[in-house]
């Protein structure tokens, strides 16, 4: 004769039930996933990544050059830039200076602009460049310029202008 427990029984079958019940629910064909974790036929939605666009014609800074613009020039060395500022002297046809609270800031002209004349207001587009070297601008230009007239601007940030608009005509 053999005499069960009915304790260890219900404890198996209980078991038992609930190892099928999560082997079954692992096996939902909409959704299987394999031993390495991620779902296979299940395609997470896409994500369109928005990262910022270089864009060398899009103007950084748009104003006077002006103390502010100077405590952030750093900020715009190799982007495009819009000052506008007084004329203060000319050194050369490709070359002239603006007045600045400071110190005067050097403008080579990368690309023809008008000519411009001590005195007059200029709106000037172009790139800021650091580090103003009478050699290097010389072999960029393909010109020859007086060392003596530049030694002021050696080391300094520069405007490569590509553009200029004549504000006031005297």
């Amino acid at each position: 004769m053999m005499i069960h427990d009915r304790g260890s029984t219900r404890v198996l079958s209980a078991t038992l039930v609930a190892v099928a019940a999560l082997g079954l629910a692992g096996c939902n064909e909409d959704d299987p996933v394999p031993a390495d974790g991620e779902p296979v036929g299940v395609s997470a939605p896409e994500v369109e990544e928005t990262l910022p666009e270089e864009d060398e014609n899009r103007v950084t800074y748009e104003g006077q050059y002006n103390q502010e613009f100077i405590d952030e020039a750093a900020n715009y060395v190799g982007q495009q830039v819009t000052l506008s500022g007084l004329v203060t002297g000319t050194l050369s046809p490709g070359t002239f200076a603006i007045a600045g609270p400071a110190d005067p800031m050097l403008i080579v002209e990368e690309q023809e602009i008008p000519a411009v004349d001590e005195g007059q207001t200029v709106e000037l587009t172009g790139i800021m460049r650091e580090n103003f070297s009478v050699t290097e601008v010389e072999e960029q230009l393909g010109v020859e310029l007086d060392d003596e007239l530049y030694t002021d601007f050696e080391g300094e940030n520069y405007l490569a202008a590509t553009q200029a608009q004549i504000s006031d005509q005297e």
